[in-house]
């Protein structure tokens, strides 16, 4: 899980080196991911039509989390975008039990979701100039959580590959549908830009197949195993990859100060301690 958790840091790095519009982007992301599953699963792909459309309509939710991430990105900066998805525990929390039925509030879940914002304040407290992108970059750990709760039930009758070829198919179809829109106000006066440079061909394949074929696919299988929250949580740590590989990479160091540590700290303490807390619990009840 944690692998996975570092992959979706470098994400954010990703967004900032390659040069298209988050539409444009995303829609390149996820045709070459799509294209590669039905190249894997090949005549596997059979489901109810029913939980079929379901998944088709659930990867528009997903296309557009990706969409308002790698906004944030481009109108903002990559920390400012990793620390408003830190905020995805909290929002899984508040949603899960309105949208599984008899599924109930968990005070101790809330609790670590609420930890985690204060966490996030820490690191954002001199980071306003940058509002509008940190208010995208939530409304992006919203949909996140949304299409997460979602996946949590197909994960329990469908094979995860599959999953994913059908969302990432609809997230596809989803940015093709948005492309009037990002050409018109997303775009910064460059109209609709379907033609990647060579550099940004690589970086799509890298986001395509390591960062969603493989990541995306076995975060999906993890769901099996592990509840929505608790892999939600663990997603806390992305933001902490994501600053530390966008200072490396591409030279950020200066949002690295005091504050950084210390919320970064918080946020590793609170995900190994819930990590612990609900293990303890799993093995009391059995």
């Amino acid at each position: 899980m944690h692998f996975l958790v570092f992959l979706w840091g470098f994400t954010g790095v990703l967004g900032e080196l390659i040069d298209l519009p988050s539409v444009e982007l995303v829609f390149y992301r996820c045709l070459l991911a799509s294209v590669t599953l039905s190249v894997i699963l090949r005549h596997k792909l059979r489901v109810p039509i029913g939980r079929a459309v379901a998944m088709f309509a659930t990867g528009g939710i997903i296309g557009l989390h990706w969409v308002l991430f790698f906004l944030a990105v481009k109108i903002a900066n990559v920390s400012v975008c990793m620390v408003g998805a830190a905020t995805i525990s909290l929002w899984t929390a508040l949603l899960e039990p309105v949208m599984v039925p008899g599924r109930v509030l968990k005070r101790m879940d809330l609790a670590f979701g609420a930890l985690v914002i204060a966490a996030v304040a820490i690191i954002f407290q001199s980071e306003m100039q940058y509002a509008v992108g940190f208010l995208v970059a939530i409304a992006a750990a919203i949909a996140a959580a949304v299409f997460s709760i979602i996946n949590g039930a197909f994960a329990k009758h469908t094979p995860h590959r599959v999953i994913a070829w059908y969302e990432l198919t609809g997230a596809c179809v989803f940015c093709a549908l948005c492309l009037p829109i990002s050409a018109r106000w997303l775009s910064e006066g460059r109209g609709l830009d379907l033609v990647p440079g060579p550099m940004d061909w690589v970086w799509l394949v890298v986001l395509a197949e390591v960062c969603t074929v493989y990541a995306y696919s076995e975060y999906v299988s993890l769901l099996k195993r592990l509840s929505v929250f608790t892999t939600n949580f663990a997603n806390n740590l992305e933001p902490v990859y994501g600053i530390i590989l966008g200072g490396l990479i591409l030279g950020d160091y200066h949002h690295l100060g005091a504050g950084f540590y210390l919320g970064a700290a918080l946020i590793a303490v609170l995900v190994l301690a819930h990590t612990r807390m609900s293990r303890r619990k799993r093995l009391t009840i059995g």
